[in-house]
């Protein structure tokens, strides 16, 4: 009998642009991207929270319909939100069921997730996971996947994130608004640190140790990976909109221009080099003494206010640009060392987002950790990419498909402490219309008897 074609619909609601993927199962059991679409936010996401619903229905209606556009469209089996906020709390909780020689079996899994689970008290949050985020152990032993094992004692270790129910829903309503989804249609909701990961790191880089960095507008993630595991996870409140707000104010141009200058120039390596000889301590503004060190042709203002300098030397600006870089970046290492992690970036750093596209900030990040880095690239993870989103902005969107579709995956083969979430919310969602009505009927019948 003919079967209709797994669809799979990925969104990452960026604070620079709306990105949408449409994935379809293929018949060797992977999935191809055979949609996708990116339209500018115009500031109606800022850290994650959207700030204007109407603009950005708008803006995901414009990504929505480039991805369409040259694909035939049916009714998605799952709909993946990325979902990325600087009060995001993360935690790593295990749970333990003890038995007796026993075989492993679902119910098994269930209860040991719900004693992990059950550690974190969720109040106005949501508790988001997923399965690239367990570790499964039989008798203190690391097991893939224990079902259907025998073991004395079962043991989960599960990383959790907590994310205020206040940006979930709000991203669930703009995304309902366009999409219409039907009762049938799976939502599924990853924090955009491990997506970033599953779009950006090879299976070598999550084993040997290393630390994804993931350089967004208003906000800036790190995870890192050893052994296959999550070591650790964050999201800090700074991104490069930090930079653009510096040039601005410095230099008394609007926002767009500031943008430009910082995409045109960059991070100069001169700058770079400059510091790296100097010291290794830092808290001020590379300068020029040399008029040779840089070139000293003046930068022309397009959007400057009036009374102030039309014209800035390059190494003014460089010196600008550096200095907030930097600032970020060594915020970015102190955090890692207070975490004693720094020895396990054993296969160095990998750089995602948009703030990777800044000139030579690879290599500043370099010189910072004294690790190598390398520039983020689906390809490396999700084969036959189109090329127009094998880039480092893209990423968390592939990551966030891919993850899709293991979540897709993993109902369909029983893994049923996802099942039950997914059963339950499908029941509640076809029974809710008949509940509702039941209600209102006991309602009527109960007002209808006025006391006399």
């Amino acid at each position: 009998m003919f079967r209709k074609p797994v669809q799979i619909i990925a969104i990452d609601f960026g604070s620079n642009c709306v990105r949408v993927l449409i994935g379809e199962k293929t018949k060797d059991g992977t999935f191809s991207i055979i949609g996708h679409g990116v339209s500018p936010s115009n500031g109606a996401i800022s850290r994650g929270l959207i700030q204007d619903m109407e603009t950005a229905r708008h803006a995901l209606r414009e990504s929505l319909n480039m991805a369409q556009k040259n694909t035939y469209y049916i009714q998605p089996k799952l709909i993946a939100l990325g979902v990325n906020t600087p009060r995001a709390e993360t935690y790593t909780k295990e749970g333990t069921l003890e038995l007796k020689n026993e075989e492993i079996t679902d119910e098994h899994l269930v209860k040991v997730f719900k004693m992990a689970q059950q550690q974190i008290s969720q109040t106005d949050k949501d508790l988001l996971t997923s399965i690239h985020s367990y570790e499964w152990y039989i008798d203190n032993l690391n097991v893939q996947q224990p079902l259907g094992m025998k073991a004395n004692q079962l043991k989960i270790r599960a990383h959790f994130t907590l994310i205020p129910k206040v940006v979930i829903e709000n991203l669930k309503a703009c995304t309902e608004y366009e999409l219409h989804p039907g009762s049938s249609v799976i939502d599924f909701v990853v924090y955009n640190p491990i997506a970033t990961a599953m779009g950006a790191l090879t299976p070598e880089e999550m084993e040997l140790g290393t630390l994804l960095i993931d350089i967004g507008k208003t906000t800036t993630n790190m995870i890192l990976f050893s052994e296959h595991k999550i070591i650790y996870t964050s999201t800090f409140d700074f991104g490069t909109i930090i930079i653009s707000r510096d040039i601005s104010t410095v230099f008394k141009i609007n926002f767009n221009e500031s943008h430009k200058l910082i995409s045109d120039y960059g991070i100069s390596e001169d700058s770079i080099n400059k510091y790296m000889k100097s010291n290794s301590s830092f808290d001020h503004m590379p300068t020029s003494s040399n008029s040779n060190e840089f070139a000293t042709k003046p930068i022309s203002l397009q959007t400057v206010l009036d009374g102030f300098n039309k014209n800035v030397s390059k190494d003014e600006l460089e010196g600008v640009i550096f200095f907030r870089a930097h600032e970020m970046i060594t915020t970015l290492k102190k955090e890692i060392e207070k975490k004693n992690l720094t020895q396990s970036l054993l296969r160095g750093i990998v750089l995602a987002g948009g703030g990777a596209r800044l000139k030579n900030i690879d290599i500043l990040i370099g010189k910072v950790f004294n690790s190598p880095v390398r520039i983020a690239k689906p390809y490396h993870v999700i084969p036959n990419i189109p090329q127009f989103i094998n880039n480092p902005e893209f990423t968390t969107v592939a990551g966030i498909l891919r993850l899709g579709f293991s979540r897709y995956d993993a109902i369909q083969k029983g893994h049923t402490f996802q099942n039950k979430k997914i059963i339950g919310e499908m029941w509640n969602t076809i029974t809710s219309p008949l509940k509702s009505f039941l209600s209102k009927q006991k309602g009527a019948n109960t007002t209808s008897i006025k006391p006399h």
